[in-house]
């Protein structure tokens, strides 16, 4: 499966029983969420992932009250996903490898993505900037999870597969 900027993912339940970080958002037992905007590292080959919300109203009073606190709201971005809002938690995303991304996220036989190219370019740049604050210990929330260890667990598991294929 190719992933592409912009189009929303889900992540194995693998992926969750491997990493046991108890802050990331796992799976729901009965339906297909979360959901993820995906995107590419470069620099790594790694996949980050941002959990999207459709929680809008209680996103934009958090939006908000940092605005009136005179707070940087990089963390938390509200966008049109399918001429639907929705809240990408940049401050939960997490890498992965693309072996645990498991399916495109599909309604009505068409796939959920960020259709604005402008939209997916500010996306991108600001989830770089974000991942530039976590590898400087940032931290965005108390139950944020632990980025960096399931970075270096990602990177690991890519070098095996490098060293077995080579």
């Amino acid at each position: 499966m190719e992933i592409l900027t912009g189009n929303l993912y889900f992540v194995s339940d693998e992926f969750f029983k491997k990493i046991q970080d108890p802050y990331l958002k796992i799976n729901y037992e009965n339906t297909k969420r979360p959901h993820y905007f995906a995107f590419r590292d470069n620099g790594t080959k790694l996949y980050w992932l941002v959990p999207c919300s459709s929680k809008i109203e209680k996103f934009e009073r958090l939006i908000q009250k940092k605005h009136e606190q005179h707070k940087p709201t990089d963390t938390i971005k509200i966008v049109k996903i399918f001429d639907r809002k929705a809240v990408l938690l940049f401050q939960d995303m997490f890498p992965v490898t693309a072996a645990y991304i498991n399916g495109q996220y599909i309604k009505g036989g068409q796939p959920v993505r960020i259709t604005d190219p402008k939209i997916i370019q500010e996306m991108e740049k600001n989830a770089k900037k974000i991942i530039n604050l976590l590898h400087r210990g940032v931290r965005f929330t108390p139950t944020q999870p632990d980025v960096i260890k399931i970075e270096k667990i990602m990177l690991d598991e890519l070098k095996s597969c490098r060293a077995i294929k080579n």
